[in-house]
């Protein structure tokens, strides 16, 4: 008996060996086990942490929203005038028909205008003048109507500059939405607070039908020129094609082109003028509907 337990003991000592079709220990597969093969996962994430990391610090900003923090610290403040920008003796006036909520408006002043108050309105050569042409429904009149305020206070290129900004920020020029409240009244008044507005005088301006007044006369004058789109531009009151002018060189081009011809008589400052009718505009065509007052 105790020699058939030492047998049954010593056998239990030996390795044992797989038999076939036996399922196999789990353990870390031979490659892994590589130190090349180790290198390259300790590459990999390194390199995942570092665009992790660039991703947070960057905020994940699109580049309407950097541009547009990038100009608004460039803004030319000394040169504000309500809801002009430059001299008044400026050889070149361009009024710039917009609405807040439209993302190709969003696009030309994160990507154009800066470039025009850099080059010519800082240097005497343009004066921008901003007009209203509400097309995408009730928080666009609501938006023009608070700017006419921020404009009555001065503080017009900074408030603008404001609104599209959250409308960058929400990916406005990715994926367009209109009427989802961010132009809300309660969104623009904290706006405009947040912009050193005085509250009990731009809520005196907004109750004012003056505001709206202002608003729908300049959508008047725009459907007068035939504008029907936003953005639309007028050099010297003068309704000019849009379409091409898509990026800073165009812009330059058409402007310089503008100085450099015989010279003409400068348009009102105002956004009314002498202007033929043509159609302008570099987003798509959008019939401008009569402001109405929004409670």
């Amino acid at each position: 008996m105790r020699g058939a337990a030492n047998q049954r003991a010593q056998r239990a000592n030996r390795p044992t060996r797989g038999l076939p079709g036996a399922p196999k220990r789990r353990g870390a597969p031979e490659w892994l086990t590589q130190p090349f093969t180790l290198g390259v996962i300790a590459l990999a994430v390194v390199l995942l942490g570092i665009v992790v990391f660039l991703g947070l610090t960057s905020g994940g900003k699109n580049i309407e929203t950097k541009e547009l923090e990038a100009s608004r610290a460039a803004l030319p403040l000394d040169l504000a005038n309500g809801a002009k920008l430059g001299k008044d003796d400026a050889p070149l006036k361009i009024t710039m028909y917009e609405d807040f909520q439209c993302d190709f408006c969003v696009r030309f002043t994160a990507g154009q205008e800066p470039n025009i108050i850099e080059k010519f309105v800082k240097t005497g050569k343009v004066q921008l003048i901003f007009a209203h042409l509400p097309v995408e429904g009730a928080e666009s009149v609501t938006a023009a109507r608070a700017a006419v305020c921020a404009a009555d206070q001065n503080k017009f290129w900074q408030y603008a500059n404001r609104l599209f900004l959250v409308q960058a920020r929400a990916g406005q020029t990715k994926v367009e939405k209109t009427q989802v409240g961010r132009f809300s009244q309660a969104n623009l008044r904290k706006y405009a607070i947040e912009e050193g507005l005085d509250p009990a005088k731009y809520d005196q301006c907004l109750a004012d039908p003056a505001s709206l007044a202002t608003v729908t006369t300049q959508t008047t004058e725009a459907s007068q020129l035939g504008l029907r789109a936003t953005p639309s531009f007028l050099f010297n009151g003068q309704s000019i094609g849009s379409g091409a002018l898509v990026d800073n060189a165009a812009w330059e081009s058409a402007i310089n082109s503008y100085l450099n011809a015989t010279p003409t008589p400068a348009a009102s400052a105002s956004p009314s003028g002498s202007a033929t009718p043509a159609a302008a505009g570099t987003a798509a065509a959008t019939t401008a509907p009569q402001p109405t007052a929004t409670p």
